[in-house]
């Protein structure tokens, strides 16, 4: 495994940057994931567990380390407190990683909810599931949105979208969407909710209004995308919905374009 060092320099825009310039991203990608993972499984440690990704190939295993690496401050504040027992909501769940890491920490009797619409994305998810033997995580390969029915979002190599003027029509897929509230309505209240779903944030809290508002959610973790909002809303609209279901924003941090809200009770 790789010092820390290191791996947070491979993270860095100007070394990324550099090896675009020589056409050396595929290989330096390659050889990087081979001297981080171990038989191609990448493992860390968080609260004292340590959980393994695998991945398909090594843009994927890239991607997984960059979150990991740059993203582990959110991640340690998302899944902090966490408790036996606890249900652990994740929207935009991707390849995983929060889902996994939480659910060894809520054990046996907890559950782990993980919601997304890329079928892609999932596979991976799937995969690290068995790795990890977690068998209380359950999946749905749904949109969260504030209505059910149907939504377009742009597909890409790493994840979904709400779809843009600039998509193009083969990238371009009819989703199911639901209200998270009615997708929810037989599940415990999630005592943490972390949402990450490129620039449709206020429609899925819209969505989840009524699972938000309830006591027994202590923490919410959001990752908000002001580029990608829809026209007319900004940053300061959706932290407002944020609070209006009682939540005290605890935790700003500025990820590129992205920025991580963790908000407690």
């Amino acid at each position: 495994m790789l010092p820390n060092v290191i791996r947070k320099l491979s993270c860095n825009p100007s070394v990324r940057s550099v090896a675009r310039q020589f056409h050396l991203t595929a290989l330096a990608r390659r050889v990087y994931c081979g001297l981080i993972s171990s038989g191609g499984v990448l493992k860390v440690s968080y609260f004292g567990a340590t959980v393994s990704f695998r991945s398909a190939n090594s843009k994927q295993m890239a991607l997984l380390d960059y979150i990991l690496v740059t993203e582990r401050d959110f991640i340690e504040l998302a899944l902090n407190g966490l408790r036996a027992g606890d249900t652990f909501l994740d929207v935009g769940c991707n390849y995983g990683i929060f889902s996994i890491i939480a659910s060894k920490l809520v054990g046996e009797a907890g559950r782990v909810i993980a919601v997304d619409p890329h079928p892609g994305t999932l596979e991976v998810l799937h995969q690290n599931i068995v790795l990890n033997r977690c068998q209380n995580i359950q999946v749905r390969n749904v949109a969260f949105s504030d209505r059910s029915g149907v939504l377009a979002l742009a597909f890409g190599d790493n994840g979904a979208g709400p779809q843009t003027g600039s998509d193009e029509a083969s990238a371009v897929h009819e989703v199911a969407a639901m209200a998270g509230d009615e997708a929810l309505r037989e599940a415990p209240i999630p005592a943490v909710v972390k949402i990450d779903v490129e620039g449709h944030e206020l429609a899925v809290l819209n969505g989840l209004k009524r699972t938000l508002s309830s006591d027994s959610c202590r923490r919410l973790c959001l990752e908000i995308h002001p580029t990608l909002l829809p026209r007319g809303i900004e940053k300061k609209r959706v932290l407002a919905f944020v609070e209006s279901c009682g939540f005290r924003v605890v935790s700003e941090m500025v990820r590129g374009q992205a920025l991580h809200v963790v908000a407690t009770k």
